[in-house]
């Protein structure tokens, strides 16, 4: 081997060192900061099982200065417990009968009809379960064809209260779909009135709520939910 290649070997040996060097190094620093990384993972882990009473002594059974300790994840799901079952107010959306014709006929186990939380229907009238602010509402949708007299359609929401013997009127309205005489026949436009009733009463428990009108033979039951009744406690 010649002095040349001799000379040559070393500076490629002298040139190759380093970055193997460099790399090694690279790949221990990788390593720790990998195992420094799951070390902290790994302790924050563990203090929070801890802090949560996860794992190790149950807070509840620790006593401070005589008095348990609570559990705060325990807690903040008994608070939230709490509050759902606050929410439950009363609530009815009834929904009127359509197979009785020329008759208002209110019904609580149909699609979209609902009774809850103390609420009941009785007589087809709506019965409060307790004292409270309640929102209270009805649609009625009448329908008919031609005008043989002057017609006027009434729609009233009526309360028997407990401490009162008589029907109360919460909410009423009236209207004229036929303004003067018009025979009838098929040749004439069909017509449509809907009414719709709502207000916010002060109610006491045992209250009886009823939706009425004056002439359910126009009533329209052709589509359900365009004839209802509710209250909702606030």
């Amino acid at each position: 081997m010649s002095t040349e290649s001799m000379i040559q070997d070393m500076e490629l040996a002298e040139e190759t060192l380093p970055k193997k060097l460099s790399s090694q190094r690279s790949r221990r620093y990788l390593c720790l900061s990998l195992f420094s990384f799951l070390l902290v993972a790994g302790a924050t882990t563990l203090f929070c099982l801890l802090h949560f009473g996860v794992i190790g002594p149950q807070r509840e059974e620790m006593y401070q200065n005589g008095l348990p300790s609570i559990n705060p994840l325990a807690h903040t799901l008994e608070l939230r417990s709490s509050s759902q079952m606050a929410s439950d107010k009363p609530v009815a959306h009834v929904v009127a009968d359509q197979r009785v014709q020329e008759q208002l006929q209110w019904l609580s186990r149909r699609a979209n009809a609902l009774l809850a939380n103390g609420m009941e229907l009785i007589d087809n009238h709506l019965v409060v379960p307790s004292n409270g602010l309640y929102l209270v509402y009805s649609q009625v949708l009448f329908k008919g064809r031609g005008c043989s007299s002057f017609l006027v359609l009434t729609h009233t929401v009526g309360r028997f209260a407990t401490s009162y013997p008589e029907k109360v009127n919460l909410l009423s309205a009236i209207k004229s779909p036929c303004q003067k005489e018009i025979p009838e026949g098929p040749e004439l436009k069909p017509w449509y009135e809907p009414i719709y009733l709502g207000g916010v009463f002060q109610l006491e428990k045992g209250d009886r709520l009823s939706a009425e009108v004056n002439l359910p033979q126009y009533l329209d039951f052709a589509e359900a939910g365009q004839v209802y009744f509710g209250i909702i406690a606030l």
